[in-house]
């Protein structure tokens, strides 16, 4: 229960405002957006917040070490999201190119140094506690989310955007120097350096099909960025419902859980992803089957598919990036590097395609990420029976076990 009451921290919770601040940047659904596209520059604030997504990214991947001064990421990335708000505030002044461009670049890199400093804090937790955290952090930021898209103005949008940003990264920036200085007072001992368990084979082995499905999601907003591509995606309203139901879930398993390494994380997981697949292919199925069902209960069955595989790929991004030989900074760039082109690329498709067939290539996708999934327990169930069978060196099967127990496992 220690893991569950860590999980209520108001610092660890703090994580829900860069969440909600990143899906406000990237959904063309908000008040700030709206005024862009009427200036035919809403495209260029997306695709320069990716682009400053992938310089941080870059210079990460390039430069950073594990070993650094958070201070002084938290305080960029603070000062490069405050930059790019107050850009978005000179709307009416400056053209709105050079609005979209620096305002999309500056939070673009602000917020993704933001998330990354968030997922170093993840070391902290068990893995059943960061299940929790991050399903109540996502429940908030779609709370966050919904009481944004209602502002009257982008004077009013860009003010909640600030206060997110400075909810998101100030507690952080707290906790650190409340950490360093009990350091200095001998209260508490330095930060050991983490010593990967597994190689990055084994621990992606068990999470991709969390992973997968997270960038599968980065593509669909892709598909659903455009005007035209609006009724691809669920409502606003059933969003923060969706959570509320994947939250009670999550808090039931992870007050089950008595033992570090147990089974019911790990069947959790494995019975998860496929059930969320399917909810998110029972919209399109059932609305065409059956056009007279309500399409607020199919946009509640949908999105809660895509809020269970937000939380578990979160969840397991941070987990196999910590868990990682590779070290946490170069992991963490090369999964934000893959959303941000899943996104990219899911707004370049639906420019090729149209809506129409843009919509049954995600279908394509989603039926056959599903099938992967189905797939891949079927040849798990099949080698630990293999492995179980009388006479069997059993190799592969302790392989896989560690890296569960990784996943599973505290620190």
């Amino acid at each position: 229960m220690k893991a569950l009451a860590r999980a209520w921290s108001p610092v660890s919770l703090a994580l829900s405002c860069v969440l909600a601040s990143i899906a406000l940047c990237l959904h063309a659904d908000n008040i700030l957006l709206y005024a862009l596209e009427k200036a035919g520059a809403a495209e260029l604030f997306v695709c320069a917040f990716l682009g400053g997504a992938a310089a941080l990214c870059l210079a990460v991947a390039v430069s950073a070490h594990d070993d650094e001064q958070r201070r002084w990421s938290i305080g960029v990335g603070l000062a490069s999201a405050g930059a790019g708000i107050a850009f978005a505030l000179l709307l009416d002044v400056l053209p709105a190119p050079m609005v979209s461009v620096c305002s999309g670049g500056l939070l673009g890199f602000g917020l993704t140094c933001l998330l990354r400093q968030w997922g170093r804090f993840y070391r902290s937790f068990t893995f059943q506690g960061a299940l929790l955290n991050t399903g109540l952090s996502f429940l908030l930021a779609s709370l966050w989310w919904f009481a944004m898209v209602h502002a009257g103005s982008p004077f009013l949008f860009c003010l909640g955007l600030i206060v997110l940003v400075l909810s998101g990264g100030l507690p952080l920036l707290a906790s650190d120097i409340v950490r360093a200085d009990e350091v200095r007072a001998g209260l508490r001992d330095r930060e050991e350096r983490w010593v990967p368990h597994v190689s990055i084979w084994q621990v992606m082995r068990q999470g991709w099909a969390a992973v997968v499905g997270l960038m599968f999601n980065f593509f669909v907003i892709g598909l659903t960025f455009w005007p035209l591509a609006a009724g691809l995606g669920s409502g606003i309203v059933p969003k923060p419902l969706a959570y509320v139901l994947v939250v009670a879930v999550v808090w039931r398993v992870a007050a089950r859980v008595r033992e570090p390494q147990g089974g019911m994380l790990e069947a959790f997981y494995r019975v998860a992803l496929p059930v969320a697949a399917t909810l998110m292919l029972a919209s399109p199925l059932l609305s065409g089957v059956f056009p007279g069902v309500d399409g607020m209960v199919l946009s509640i069955l949908s999105y809660l598919g895509v809020a269970t595989i937000n939380v578990l790929g979160l969840v397991v991004l941070f987990w196999s990036a910590k868990s990682s030989e590779v070290g946490f900074s170069k992991m963490f760039a090369a999964f934000c590097a893959s959303c941000a082109a899943s996104l990219a690329l899911g707004m370049l498709v639906f420019q090729l395609l149209g809506p129409e067939a843009s919509r049954w290539f995600a279908l394509v996708l989603l039926v056959a990420y599903l099938g992967a999934v189905l797939l891949g327990e079927v040849w798990r169930t099949a080698m630990r029976a293999h492995a179980a069978a009388p006479g069997s060196s059993g190799g592969e099967s302790a392989c896989e076990c560690e890296a569960v127990d990784v996943l599973e496992g505290g620190d």
